[in-house]
């Protein structure tokens, strides 16, 4: 029995940590409006509610199957906001993503409805 119990406690001990609270929203400041610039403040918050300063977020955007584009967002004056200053290079419907960059094991892709840029 005591042998059972030491397997027991040692493969416990051996697994992975819970990820407990490892999720996070994004809040956006606004959508693209149809224009070629698009300069959105983005906010990671952990469980919806707290800011994630310390968070490295980008936004995504793609035409059709082409490369993804990449736009770091930088850190505001107030903790836990960034900035994005995305160019959409053309017209057309493109695909939108939102990195949160909630640390290094937590982070997730945001999908958000295709636009469409004139």
């Amino acid at each position: 029995m005591k042998k059972l119990l030491l397997v027991a406690l040692a493969a416990l001990a051996a697994a992975p940590a819970a990820q407990a609270g490892c999720w996070a929203t994004v809040k956006l400041s606004s959508m693209p409006n149809g224009g070629r610039v698009w300069n959105v403040g983005i906010t990671p918050l952990q469980h919806g509610r707290t800011a994630l300063p310390q968070a490295k977020p980008r936004v995504e955007i793609r035409l059709g199957s082409a490369a993804w584009r990449v736009f770091s967002a930088r850190p505001t004056v107030r903790s836990g906001v960034f900035r994005a200053n995305v160019v959409f290079p053309s017209a057309g419907t493109w695909q939108l993503r939102v990195w949160d960059g909630f640390g290094p094991h937590c982070a997730r892709y945001h999908r958000y409805s295709a636009v469409t840029v004139k």
